[in-house]
């Protein structure tokens, strides 16, 4: 069989495994992958959801012969129409992965672990925040609209840098209508030019820490659960619960449970369940933090 046959074939298991035509465990998957699958079949399980249909293809596939191996890197857009109560939704993920066929069989295939990019300083200047003296509306429709225009594109107009989540939340804030400010100085305020930008404009750790600063230019307010927040809001993840902040999201839609979705970058999605229960990087200490963005000060 020809290595496109073979590929076809796992691409399409892949689909089907969701809608419960194809074992999991006859995927090539290696256990975190499984693990990650099964969370997210069990979470819809518990929410009372189900997915109606699924459609996957691969996307900038790749080849590259490697001794008997043959390496496949290739990008998995999936698109999952799901069904809770009487509301419908569509969930899509795009994801970078590397399957592997060997002897004329498909042997591994799983997410390119993603390279980190070096975490900056948590800390902010204490200078004064030009937030309170200066008025300003949030558009949280225009943050939303961008949201899903770049859901799975890279906007050259901003900073390309190499985890994207926290560059794409900034962006989408700022298609809002939220001003920067505080360059030069990277350790203030919330701003970006092509070739610099604050810690808080790309960073996860940086950014989740500057929401939570007194008078902070985006205008936060701080809430006690996901179930709290409306599209255009912000959630941030400390997967390992350690303190360090590794990921945020932007709520994008609201399900018909009245469960936040959102939409996110470095391992894009749209209209994901905000837990992230099925997420490589998911540990039972997972640690949230929900901030709704004001719509006037």
């Amino acid at each position: 069989m020809d290595w496109k046959d073979i590929f076809q074939d796992h691409i399409s298991k892949l689909g089907n495994y969701w809608v419960g035509a194809a074992d999991l465990h006859r995927l090539a998957c290696d256990a975190d992958e499984e693990r990650r699958m099964e969370n997210k079949v069990k979470a819809l399980r518990d929410q009372r959801a189900e997915i109606e249909q699924v459609i996957v293809h691969a996307e900038d596939v790749r080849t590259l012969d490697k001794r008997e191996d043959l390496v496949i890197d290739y990008c998995l857009h999936t698109q999952w129409l799901i069904q809770r109560q009487q509301d419908f939704f569509l969930e899509e993920r795009s994801e970078d992965r590397q399957a592997v066929i060997r002897n004329g069989r498909m042997v591994s295939d799983a997410l390119i672990p993603l390279v980190s990019a070096q975490e900056a300083a948590t800390h902010t200047s204490d200078m004064r925040e030009p937030s309170m003296t200066r008025s300003r509306r949030y558009d949280r429709l225009q943050a939303v609209r961008y949201a899903d225009l770049w859901w799975n594109q890279r906007n050259p107009r901003y900073p390309k840098v190499a985890d994207d989540c926290t560059n794409y939340i900034s962006q989408c804030l700022h298609a809002g209508g939220i001003e920067m400010w505080g360059d030069p100085i990277r350790n203030r305020g919330w701003w970006q030019k092509q070739t610099n930008w604050s810690f808080s404009w790309t960073v996860a750790n940086s950014l989740r820490w500057y929401l939570s600063k007194q008078g902070n230019i985006i205008g936060t307010v701080e809430k006690s659960s996901a179930r709290d927040l409306v599209p255009g809001d912000v959630i941030c993840y400390d997967f390992e619960g350690d303190g360090h902040w590794n990921h945020n999201t932007m709520v994008t839609a609201i399900d018909g449970a009245g469960d936040p979705l959102v939409n996110a970058h470095t391992y894009d999605a749209r209209h994901r369940p905000w837990a992230y229960t099925d997420s490589p990087a998911w540990t039972e200490n997972i640690a949230y933090k929900f901030f709704h963005i004001k719509d006037q000060i």
